[in-house]
């Protein structure tokens, strides 16, 4: 009611996925899911019913050119439907389509490389473009190395995604047309496959660091009485390490253990 506050969330979600391989000499096949999100909730007297559904494909052409040269090229089909009830009613339906292409080629036989771009086209912010660069490195049978790098980007939907919008009495406001999230990262991992005694484990090193631009962050300090959102004026970092040790016995036990230290910062 509007003397007291309470919170009340209903969800119901159906996922559904599949792959087909053509029966063709040509190495095609095509990945598909399909996701419908239903939520049904009060915050305080604030009703928030929205409605979400996502269709998704992946076709796909592989192709091997010689001993060195694994060719990959795809289309990718995203369509999306969002409705709320609250707010400014908002209806959106989105279709996103992508192109990307790829090509691992080996450089000695410990050592490949994957280089790959993908191009998509979202009707507010035109295309994007996404490219990506991966080192792998096998100095020995059980010892693995890989350096990634590449970018990404992400569209934010406020109302699903941060719900202090909903929560307590403060207004929203949106000063700006926000800019979709864009990311570059770097990620090293280095992966040893050992014997103990007549078992076996693994160890995983992993050094992350990404580098956020046009960060959506919800300001609650300027007034009191609202929440504002707008995309960061400056960057965001999240960087960290990460260890973990598995080792599996003869008899039926396999035990885990490690450790992640993650620094996460913006920067006006």
């Amino acid at each position: 009611s509007d003397s007291v506050y309470g919170e009340s969330i209903y969800t119901d979600r159906l996922e559904l996925t599949g792959s087909y391989q053509f029966p063709l000499e040509k190495n095609i096949r095509v990945d598909a899911s399909y996701n419908y999100h239903h939520q049904d909730s009060y915050y305080g007297d604030t009703k928030y019913e929205a409605w979400q559904e996502v269709y998704f494909a992946n076709f796909l052409w592989d192709k091997q050119f010689g001993y060195n040269h694994d060719f990959l090229m795809g289309y990718t089909h995203r369509y999306q439907t969002y409705i709320d009830s609250t707010l400014a009613m908002v209806n959106e339906r989105e279709f996103i389509p992508g192109l990307f292409v790829q090509d691992e080629m080996t450089l000695r036989h410990n050592l490949s490389l994957l280089a790959g771009i993908r191009a998509d086209h979202h009707k507010d912010h035109g295309f994007i473009y996404s490219p990506r660069l991966n080192f792998k490195w096998t100095p020995e049978t059980y010892t693995t190395v890989r350096l990634n790098g590449g970018t990404g980007f992400r569209t934010v939907n406020l109302f699903t995604e941060d719900h202090a919008a909903l929560t307590g009495s403060r207004e929203v406001f949106v000063v700006e047309d926000l800019d979709p999230e864009e990311s570059y990262n770097l990620n090293l991992n280095i992966n040893h496959v050992f014997t103990f005694g007549k078992s076996s484990g693994a160890m995983d090193f992993d050094a992350f660091y990404t580098y956020f631009t046009n960060k959506i962050l919800p300001d609650y300090d300027m007034d009191p009485n609202k929440i504002i959102y707008a995309n960061l004026d400056g960057v965001s970092i999240s960087r960290g390490v990460a260890f973990s040790v598995q080792q599996n016995f003869e008899f039926p036990l396999s035990l885990t253990a490690g450790g992640t230290f993650l620094d996460v910062y913006s920067e006006d």
